[in-house]
């Protein structure tokens, strides 16, 4: 038995659907098992950690790293899984992802990111200690004119400039901390966001566009009028309400509000798409054979709409890392207090600091640096959604 849909030929009654559930039953199966397995290994850590007990090679872990784990869980039973067990599947995509260099490339960024995201934390911590003598170093191939430095170079001088040293090869700020820390961390801040904002809305908004194209009637007026309601109150307003009281979780307030109030429109869409697509021809001929709801829906169903799901939420995504620098920039006064959370590492508020603290001259970079990842991060997610609503298309495969 394949791993995929019946072919063609046999959509009609020459499919045997009882093979075809048992089938389904047993990927799934695999699937979920795969998942509750790793969320039984997550709570044991939990509870081990919560008993006052350190956990190897981490510190001390934070609700939202732990919903990352989760997130991180869910991304290899339901994707990681399934490739792996269907190399042949897995090739097919890979040889169409190999006509969009650019998807490709995105691909291969993201993929750089999420292991500095995962695994740099371990490595490095927040520089907290001030040093002025080594203020203002430049990153390794750049220089600045001595006259800025508090200190001494560390680095050669040449012509009376300061040469960039591998000591500090992104460089340090106004008070000497190093600039590979903030940027380390400040990819795992923004990796929180991309994936515990998807683990949230993918399944809410597929799961109630679902729902609301199945059920019909007064459920599905509630549904939409709900997701209606969603798209239409800033979200904003409501996280503006966590954060008066909430000083400690800001970044897991903003993903959680954010999160909540981006998959109305997702549900909109995958129910509009399901009442398009189910009076399809190949899709009365699966009922016709014999389908049951919950195999329309696996084989024929959710594979037409993915292309759609993956699009709007590669745009959403990018739009909630963006949010998430973007509140840095907001002074509430008269507390001259951010709206972003200040005890946390990202980019944002890097780039607010070399902005708004160390000024963006001489020391640019304090700016440019996370400036840069930040756009390559969302411009990268943003190519490769593209690419994969291409590769994931059911029209390719015949």
């Amino acid at each position: 038995m394949s791993s995929g849909p019946p072919s063609e030929p046999d959509r009609f009654e020459a499919v045997d659907w009882e093979r075809v559930t048992a089938a389904e039953s047993e990927h799934l199966g695999r699937n979920v098992r795969a998942f509750l397995a790793g969320l039984g290994l997550l709570a044991a850590g939990f509870l081990y950690d919560a008993g006052g007990n350190s956990l190897p090679l981490v510190a001390a872990l934070e609700p939202l790293d732990w919903l990352l784990a989760v997130s991180l869980v869910a991304v290899g039973s339901f994707v990681a899984v399934p490739l792996a067990r269907n190399p042949g599947m897995t090739r097919r995509y890979w040889k169409r992802l190999r006509s969009h260099p650019l998807g490709v490339a995105s691909l291969a960024y993201i993929l750089l990111f999420a292991a500095v995201g995962l695994v740099g934390p371990l490595f490095v911590t927040e520089p907290t200690r001030w040093v002025l003598s080594r203020s203002y170093q430049p990153p390794v191939g750049l220089s600045v004119d001595t006259r800025w430095l508090l200190g001494s170079c560390v680095g050669p001088v040449v012509d009376g400039r300061c040469q960039g040293t591998w000591r500090f090869p992104l460089g340090t700020t106004h008070l000497g901390k190093d600039m590979l820390p903030f940027v380390v961390l400040g990819a795992r801040t923004s990796l929180q966001v991309a994936l515990v904002s998807a683990t949230i809305i993918v399944p809410t908004g597929v799961g109630v566009g679902l729902v609301a194209a199945y059920a019909g009637g007064r459920t599905d007026a509630v549904l939409m009028r709900v997701a209606e309601v969603l798209q239409t109150v800033p979200a904003i307003f409501v996280y503006l309400l966590f954060w008066q009281w909430n000083r400690e979780y800001r970044l897991l307030a903003m993903i959680a509000v954010f999160g909540m109030a981006s998959w109305g429109g997702l549900a909109r869409l995958v129910r509009n798409e399901v009442l398009q697509r189910r009076e399809s021809l190949f899709v009365k001929a699966a009922w016709t054979a014999g389908a049951d709801g919950r195999q329309v829906m696996r084989w024929h169903l959710l594979p037409n709409i993915s292309g759609p799901v993956l699009t709007n939420v590669t745009l959403q995504i990018p739009l909630l890392i963006v949010t998430e620098a973007a509140l840095s920039f907001i002074i509430f006064r008269p507390h001259e207090r951010t709206l972003g959370d200040p005890t946390v590492v990202s980019w944002g508020q890097t780039i607010f600091y070399g902005v708004r603290v160390a000024d963006v001259h001489p020391g640019w970079w304090i700016t440019a640096i996370p400036g840069v990842l930040l756009v390559l991060t969302v411009l990268s997610f943003n190519l490769f959604g593209r690419a994969l609503s291409d590769v994931l298309d059911p029209r390719r495969e015949h």
